[in-house]
């Protein structure tokens, strides 16, 4: 990697530092409420499929003054995920979780990370954003299985934005209750 390309790579990780630190600071006030593991394939319809795993936290929710109360509220999160070649994403977000019939949840998911790819899915720049949608069931003691979609890009900051999506089987554990 030449220099200038250095230099920009350490400037999108600065913006990306300076993007998540108001994100970050709060949850770094405060332990997880939920941590949870997945596992499933990345890039499932591209016909390069790998073995994908991931964790993620999620925080205590908040009800921004803003929306509409019969808005959800809104969970912080942070995570991260690894595939069999190499490719590590660690990122910073936001979920809502809109419960459904009887014990069924679906939570649309946002977050904004840093992509290495190593031997795995170039997918343009280290600055990737992550876009999904969980539907889970609540089991009895409060934990939840559930299948996510979700879809990374980088919304076309860099020339190249092939993007990726994964498919992934998610449990989610309760650390504490509310």
């Amino acid at each position: 990697m030449d220099f200038v390309r250095l230099l920009a790579a350490r400037r999108r990780v600065a913006l990306l530092f300076f993007a998540l630190l108001p994100i970050a600071l709060p949850l770094a006030a405060e332990p997880p409420r939920e941590a949870v593991v997945s596992f499933g394939k990345y890039g499932p319809f591209r016909g390069q499929e790998e073995v994908e795993a991931g964790w993620e936290f999620h925080f205590e929710p908040r009800r921004f003054s803003f929306l509409p109360r019969s808005w959800p509220e809104i969970v912080p999160v942070a995570g991260g995920m690894t595939t069999g070649l190499g490719t590590l994403y660690a990122y910073a977000g936001l979920r809502a979780d809109i419960p459904l019939k009887e014990r069924w949840v679906l939570s649309p998911t946002w977050g904004t990370g840093v992509y290495y790819f190593a031997d795995g899915r170039d997918l343009g720049g280290a600055l990737e954003f992550r876009s999904g949608l969980e539907l889970s069931y609540q089991l009895d003691w409060g934990d939840r299985i559930g299948v996510c979609l979700y879809h990374l890009s980088n919304s076309a900051i860099y020339r190249r934005n092939p993007g990726s999506e994964s498919l992934v089987l998610t449990y989610t554990a309760a650390l504490r209750r509310r």
